[in-house]
């Protein structure tokens, strides 16, 4: 049975308030690694030491969604949840709940917005 389904049937037995409900977003991690974080214009490098697991040295490389993509799952961008958490290659995934039952009423996935930092520019 579909997320959808679930919704409707609960709708009509009167089981859903359009009235109680809480939105909720959080970071989700993408399944790309840091290492795969490539300048977008990077220049052809020599091969790596270790092709299956390169060595890679960011100290002291600023890295930002603009100047940089991973090569292994561009769509996934570089965030943080708060100050003095670490940056990781993430989705933004939000639910739509119902408060008296808890029922997932809808969800969304997408791109992880805004600065690396997490807060608003």
């Amino acid at each position: 049975m579909f997320l959808n389904e679930v919704v409707e049937q609960a709708k009509a037995k009167g089981w859903a308030s359009n009235e109680h409900f809480t939105v909720d977003g959080t970071l989700l991690e993408a399944w790309a690694s840091l290492k795969s974080f490539q300048a977008k214009d990077r220049k052809d490098s020599p091969p790596p030491d270790d092709p299956g697991n390169p060595t890679v040295d960011f100290h002291g490389e600023k890295r930002s969604n603009q100047t940089h993509e991973s090569t292994t799952d561009p769509d996934a961008r570089l965030a943080r949840k708060g100050n003095g958490k670490e940056a990781k290659l993430s989705y933004t995934g939000n639910l739509l709940t119902e408060n008296r039952n808890g029922l997932i009423l809808k969800t969304e996935l997408m791109e992880a917005q805004g600065p690396p930092n997490g807060m608003p520019h």
